[in-house]
């Protein structure tokens, strides 16, 4: 009996052994890829739709590179001090699900939070609201620092709800400008105040004849005379949008996605003036 519980144990315990040296087996591989990754996406040849960016390297190991900008996001810490954005960002709540009033009381309480004085917007939300919550300490009065910040914000839990996947559409920073080449159709519409079926035109002309998003063929829009002529709204909405929308971007983010059998690393990068951020997930 005795010997018999020695070799179970022994057994569990090589089992054991061997699961975690072929997960760190699989750690390293994906690691290793997610460097080659990078060094791809960092050479001055590579452009979005490259085939070089998305590989197979075997049955279980591929690596995926998106490149793309930050202008594809909204900057939270300018929220405040630009009313296209907050505007912009109302509809893209709207879209989510939260009725307009929510909409607008979270946007401008969002605003409160980032700025400086201790005067509510309308619907916004200073130190007295945060007083008859129970939080003191609250607002913060300066920018957000990280995006979990953002859920100390009244009416944030909401947005939480009916969007568990928000953060995909907001960035730390930017100076504000939305890039019409990397945007997503959402964050479009709600800029323009325009239909799906409107802004699916631009979408479909940016990711050229095969339709789909970076490959060789997509097609990078070279003027707002262009944006303009493919949408097609009215003058009065496109000269709204465009105090706030850009052609390119300064900051470039690169995201680089490798994996190896059921194991996953992310790397993101982001570069621009007087900024050189790298994170690994």
């Amino acid at each position: 009996m005795l010997t018999s519980m020695a070799v179970v144990g022994l057994v569990k315990l090589v089992s054991r052994a061997l699961d975690e040296s072929v997960d760190a087996e699989k750690d390293f591989r994906a690691r290793l890829l997610l460097q080659s990754a990078r060094n791809i996406a960092s050479h001055p040849l590579i452009t979005r739709g490259d085939p070089l960016l998305k590989q197979q390297l075997g049955p279980v190991t591929s690596y995926e590179i998106t490149l793309t900008t930050e202008g594809s996001r909204i900057a939270i810490n300018q929220i405040g001090a630009s009313l296209p954005q907050r505007n912009m960002t109302q509809r893209l709540f709207e879209q989510w699900g939260l009725d307009s009033s929510q909409a607008r009381s979270l946007v401008e309480s969002i605003a409160d939070w980032t700025d400086t004085d201790d005067r509510p917007l309308p619907q916004g939300a200073e130190r007295d609201v945060y007083l008859a919550l129970e939080h003191p300490d609250y607002p913060w009065n300066r920018p957000f620092e990280n995006l979990e910040e953002v859920l100390l914000v009244r009416g944030a839990d909401e947005m939480e709800k009916v969007r568990p996947e928000w953060r995909d559409s907001f960035t730390l920073y930017g100076d504000g400008s939305i890039d019409v080449n990397t945007a997503p159709s959402g964050i479009l519409e709600a800029l323009f105040d325009v239909t799906p079926l409107e802004v699916s035109r631009l979408v479909r002309t940016r990711d050229g004849p095969d339709d789909t998003a970076d490959t060789e063929d997509d097609v990078i829009l070279g003027s707002m005379e262009e944006v303009r002529r493919i949408l097609d709204v009215p003058e009065r909405q496109y000269r709204r949008a465009s105090r706030i929308l850009t052609l390119a971007h300064p900051i470039r983010r690169t995201e680089c996605l490798a994996r190896a059998g059921n194991l996953e690393r992310r790397l993101i990068l982001l570069n621009g003036p007087g900024l050189s951020l790298i994170r690994e997930e």
